[in-house]
């Protein structure tokens, strides 16, 4: 995601924090001057947000084990001023499965709260009458904090996919229908509760009006998404591979491919001798490339080796999940060796429409 601050890799999953995520930060500090808060209670505050982030942080890493242990690729985990997003590869399909990666978010506050709970209970802080719980301090941090991780649990019960109570409720729909049946009743479950958190959020806490945005927005972008996957499942990437595509010589120049795109609606030029592929350039490859290089720089200079290609035969449906995983806008379609075509993700749009179009 864009304007992500990285602040760590554990097991290989990048963990960076939204810009927007300040705009929390300064609202609590708002909220806690208007109140009349000193330095050192707005600063506890602040620290309980973070440490609260990396409960969020650690709630998503249980999502992502998880999802790894069923085959998915999981890239990375933003945190947003609502919570974590783990960008995983593709949720489990099976419902048990898609049942045990959700519930593991969850037990990982449900692991926190009682952690936190025997802390309390060994140090007999556990007062609840005598605690003032209007404002954080260090004698009821970790009460909160504890409190806190139960509520998560308890929020993210809601069945308002794609939240996890959401995911919960499609799992054991796909238990009874097909897949693409159990997630349209589990949007629409979704998006009723969003309308609910929004109306809730005009009234008492506005960061529920985002949240219902949020949800509402989700429901429908995944539902989308997996009925545009169910109608792929019967085509190849033969089907819908461009054949008559842009190609230039590994010595040529930088100027010459950029002319070439220019005249061109494509994404890329394919990099080649005799049909053998050497490379792919995209448009933002070559743009990179002229402000870094002279214009005569011969694009062997410049191409990566690191591509991927996939042959004919490939199920459509994997592909496109890849190429929306790793946003790639061009792969090349290779067969013995030598490139057959492209796909194109733009294309790859239109012929969804299409066909979709065709069946109406």
């Amino acid at each position: 995601m864009k304007y992500s601050l990285k602040v760590g890799r554990p097991f290989g999953i990048k963990i960076s924090i939204h810009w927007t995520f300040l705009l929390l930060i300064a609202w609590i500090v708002i909220i806690d001057v208007q109140r009349g808060l000193n330095f050192e209670q707005i600063m506890l505050s602040i620290l309980f947000i973070l440490t609260l982030f990396v409960c969020v942080v650690l709630h998503e890493l249980g999502h992502s084990y998880a999802a790894i242990k069923y085959g998915a690729d999981v890239r990375s985990i933003t945190l947003l001023p609502i919570g974590g997003m783990a960008n995983i590869s593709k949720i489990p399909e099976k419902p048990k499965q898609e049942l045990i990666m959700t519930v593991s978010g969850l037990a990982v506050n449900v692991v926190i709260a009682l952690f936190l709970l025997g802390i309390l209970l060994m140090k007999g802080d556990l007062n609840l009458q005598q605690m003032d719980f209007s404002t954080i301090t260090t004698k009821n941090f970790l009460t909160m904090l504890m409190f806190v991780n139960l509520f998560v649990v308890a929020f993210n019960l809601i069945p308002a996919f794609p939240m996890d109570g959401g995911r919960i409720l499609r799992a054991l729909f796909s238990m009874r229908m097909n897949r693409l049946q159990a997630t349209k009743w589990s949007k629409n479950t979704g998006q009723f509760f969003a309308v609910a958190f929004v109306i809730a959020g005009l009234f008492f806490n506005p960061f529920l009006v985002i949240i219902g945005i949020f949800v509402f927005i989700g429901a429908s972008a995944e539902y989308n998404y997996m009925k545009i996957g169910e109608s792929l499942k019967a085509y190849t990437v033969e089907d819908a591979m461009i054949t008559d595509y842009l190609t230039i010589d590994p010595e040529d120049t930088l100027e010459n491919a950029a002319e070439k795109l220019v005249h061109h609606h494509e994404s890329g030029i394919v990099v080649s001798v005799n049909d053998r592929l050497k490379g792919i350039l995209t448009n933002n490859d070559i743009v990179s490339a002229l402000s870094k290089y002279d214009r005569d720089t011969p694009v062997k200079e410049i191409i990566s080796a690191g591509y991927e290609t996939v042959s004919p035969g490939s199920s459509l449906q994997k592909v496109f999940e890849m190429m929306q995983t790793k946003k790639t806008l061009i792969i090349p379609v290779v067969k013995n060796d030598k490139i057959r075509g492209i796909l194109e993700k733009e294309h790859l749009h239109q012929f969804i429409l299409l066909k979709s179009a065709l069946k109406e």
